[in-house]
């Protein structure tokens, strides 16, 4: 069984999500607005997952996104868990690698644009040109609800994008042996 790193992500165009609702702290209806921060609780089986939003009054509301069920005997790791770059959106695939993520599925809850596949994964992966991005789609590196795809192809919500890491490193060791069989072909 390979080593799996699951993400869910919610795809916003840059708009700000409102809700207008009762403050306690104004004692009115007040317009709440996303501050993009996210916290989990733990409590007993379940993990609850939170989007913190705030009024003008920096009064903050906990909107709850989803619970998750527990499983005994799983460990999170602390290096997993921190931001590893100032943008919490970009993946470092070498960090995976590095320690011993094989498979990286990015479940998509929910989008409001309509974007490329090639498009969104080359501006959120760390180090990869957009063509090499195309490559590792046409390869099956990069797969789409477990089907290879096409570099074009629209994502939609309740996709789920595969990055296969462990063909990746494969792919890389295939490319440097040819460079350095083109090297010896110099000589």
């Amino acid at each position: 069984m390979k080593n799996t790193l699951n993400l869910n992500w919610n795809i916003k165009n840059n708009s700000e999500e409102t809700e207008e609702r009762y403050c306690p702290a104004c004692g009115k209806k007040v317009v709440f607005k996303d501050s993009l921060i996210r916290r989990q609780n733990a409590n007993g089986k379940n993990i609850y997952h939170f989007a913190i939003f705030k009024c003008e009054k920096d009064h903050t509301w906990n909107k709850q996104l989803g619970i998750f069920k527990t499983i005994s005997g799983l460990e999170n790791k602390r290096e997993f868990l921190e931001n590893k770059a100032d943008n919490s959106e970009i993946i470092n695939l070498d960090f995976f690698i590095q320690n011993g993520i094989e498979l990286v599925n990015i479940n998509i809850e929910s989008i409001d644009c309509k974007i490329r596949l090639d498009k969104f994964i080359s501006g959120k992966i760390e180090k990869y040109s957009r063509n090499y991005i195309n490559s590792m789609i046409n390869d099956g590196i990069i797969r789409i609800n477990d089907f290879v795809t096409k570099p074009n192809k629209a994502i939609k919500e309740g996709d789920n994008i595969s990055l296969d890491l462990g063909m990746l490193v494969d792919k890389l060791a295939h490319m440097e042996q040819e460079g350095e069989d083109k090297n010896e072909d110099r000589i």
